[in-house]
């Protein structure tokens, strides 16, 4: 079933290109804690855990994937909704903090990149397509680097246990 883009979708989108183009520093890739659309990710502290993102390209942008086990499902979806009611506050003129991911997706957004996402019985399914070679690079360098962040963020926390 295909989820067409709703008000607070279009919301998340509008926030993530604002707030773009306002900053210039660069900020930590992910940033759960202080990042206002993130931060949502938190509110189960397992989640994170049973959630597995993946990126892949494809001929005009990526493709990415989220599942998640299916008794975390409900946080997911849950989080996924609180992000888009943190779009609305910011469409209302309140302040969101973002993260260098959430920021370097709404540059994409801001170059005119094709957002569609379908929910699943396990998550969901994110993709992220243009007609311009230049700008499907950029979408494919985005998803490189969330995959090299993930990356990362996996071997620290594989050293704190």
């Amino acid at each position: 079933m295909m989820k067409k883009l709703t008000m607070p979708v279009l919301a998340v989108l509008l926030v993530f290109i604002i707030a773009a183009l306002a900053s210039s520093e660069e900020k930590p890739w992910f940033d759960m804690a202080n990042c206002d659309f993130c931060k949502h990710l938190l509110d189960d502290p397992a989640l994170l855990d049973h959630t597995v993102w993946e990126h892949h390209n494809i001929s005009n942008g990526l493709i990415s994937v989220t599942t998640v086990d299916k008794e975390y499902l409900p946080s997911l979806r849950k989080a996924s909704h609180m992000m888009d009611v943190e779009g609305e506050k910011f469409a209302k003129g309140e302040p969101v903090k973002m993260c260098g991911m959430c920021q370097a997706m709404g540059m994409l957004m801001q170059k005119g990149v094709k957002y569609e996402v379908v929910e699943t019985q396990r998550g969901s399914v994110m993709l992220m397509t243009s007609a311009d070679p230049e700008v499907v690079k950029l979408i494919q360098d985005w998803g490189k680097r969330n995959i090299d962040e993930l990356k990362k963020w996996e071997e620290t926390e594989n050293t704190e246990e």
